[in-house]
């Protein structure tokens, strides 16, 4: 075998890069990469991974047995230099990179013993071809396994914050088994017996993170139901507001009814006609947007504005609605118009305005709210911070419009200028 076959052997085949390829594995999908990411990974991979080749031939780091101490240390500058890596070309915070930073440890340090078990079992010539192939089946098996196992989390990790101590410590418990058993068993009676148990020890290293990853989905949904049980006791107070405000705009028309009868006057007469018309005109009025689901919520939404103060206007053609379900048209509007109120609501009377706009053209359906904003919003992640002492329910109404419209294929954009919320929304929609 050539020099240069050689050294492609050992840098496949050599800690840095199998956890070069586990990083990448777990950041790849699921994080977004920065601007000229492949120059970012090249120019963050390449270094070490020529660096630890020459200290491998030198016998001076790696699983040898005439390693040093010192040798054993250096296995923590990839660990530490592909941690940097994350955050350098990923956008994840470092407890984000820190988790998937552990996994890939955890992982590659179980197809390191997988891999010895079986050539002390099979007897392959170390740095062979054999070996070679071995190594690289080894990753594409062990690693694909792991990448559907975590899928789940890296596609969809919206809205789950991982505790930070929990992933400290994990962190620490996985660096620590690593860097003590990421070495050979070699000339001991029980060799394979000793990497079977290394192999078991480093999935249940994988289950650890699995397990905490479990811990906060559980959180996330009690957290959801919360947030769904809060907003649902919203709704009920504004309903139970609107049937208090129709019940006194019955009883004013039952007296203003009996009170027509006893007047003799035509002018106050009139004057009484007037008033009741303009009680009733609100009715008469309510807009029919030919959606009768988005009916319902503009006419409970207009009751309560109208009762404090609020102008809401509305231009929506809701036959192009259609291919929304109610369920989601609810939780799209709905959510929409409440952080709406609750953004004018403690305004000026003047700057009590909201006004959103609905039109389809071309296959492509664009929804437009906007309202006035007396105060700074800060943006995380493309949606607005809460403003609220109770950060438990951050974000919850946006957040479940963003999930409404990734799901039908739209984008959701949000601008905050001259004193405007706005909020627009693209959605691909049948042609009718």
């Amino acid at each position: 075998m050539n020099a240069f076959a050689g050294m492609l052997i050992r840098i496949f085949c050599s800690f840095p890069f199998q956890l070069l390829v586990a990083e990448h594995l777990f950041a790849y999908p699921t994080f977004k990469r920065r601007s000229w990411f492949w120059l970012r990974a090249l120019l963050t991979g390449l270094p070490v991974l020529l660096g630890f080749d020459a200290l491998i031939r030198g016998n001076l780091v790696g699983p040898h047995p005439n390693a040093s101490i010192l040798g054993y240390g250096l296995l923590l500058v990839p660990v530490l230099w592909y941690y940097g890596m994350l955050l350098s070309c990923y956008h994840c915070t470092p407890r984000e990179a820190l988790f998937s930073s552990s996994c890939a440890l955890a992982l590659q340090n179980g197809v390191f013993n997988l891999y010895w078990l079986i050539m002390v079992t099979a007897e392959f010539p170390e740095y062979s071809l054999s070996a070679f192939w071995v190594y690289l089946g080894l990753m594409l098996l062990v690693y694909g396994t792991c990448l559907l196992v975590f899928w789940k989390w890296m596609v969809d990790r919206e809205g789950h914050t991982l505790p930070r101590y929990r992933v400290i410590q994990n962190a620490v418990i996985i660096l620590v088994f690593v860097v003590l058993l990421n070495r050979r068993a070699t000339g001991s009676y029980y060799e394979a017996y000793i990497y079977t148990a290394y192999f078991f020890t480093d999935a249940l290293a994988i289950t650890m993170q699995l397990a905490l990853l479990h811990e906060t989905d559980l959180v996330l949904k009690n957290e959801i139901i919360e947030q769904l049980l809060a907003s649902e006791q919203k709704k009920q107070q504004m309903t139970a507001e609107n049937v208090e405000l129709i019940n006194r705009k019955c009883h004013d028309l039952k007296h203003q009814i009996h009170a027509l009868r006893h007047i003799s006057s035509e002018d106050e007469r009139n004057d009484y006609i007037k008033q009741v018309e303009k009680a009733v005109l609100f009715y008469e009025s309510a807009v029919k947007t030919g959606n009768e689901t988005l009916d319902l919520i503009l006419m409970e939404k207009q009751l309560y504005c109208k009762e404090h103060g609020i102008t809401l206007t509305s231009i929506c053609d809701g036959s192009k609605l259609s291919f929304l379900s109610n369920m989601d048209l609810y939780a799209l509007f709905g959510n929409a118009l409440e952080n709406a109120i609750e953004s004018v609501s403690g305004e000026a009377p003047e700057n009590r305005i909201i006004s959103f706009r609905s039109a389809a053209r071309g296959g492509v359906l664009s929804i437009h709210f906007e309202n006035y904003l007396g105060h700074a919003l800060n943006m995380r992640d493309g949606l607005p911070l809460t403003t609220k002492d109770d950060e438990s329910y951050h974000g919850f109404g946006m957040l479940s419009i963003r999930h409404i419209v990734e799901k039908y294929g739209g984008t959701m954009s949000i601008r905050t200028d001259q004193q405007r919320f706005r909020m627009d929304i693209l959605l691909p929609c049948p042609e009718t």
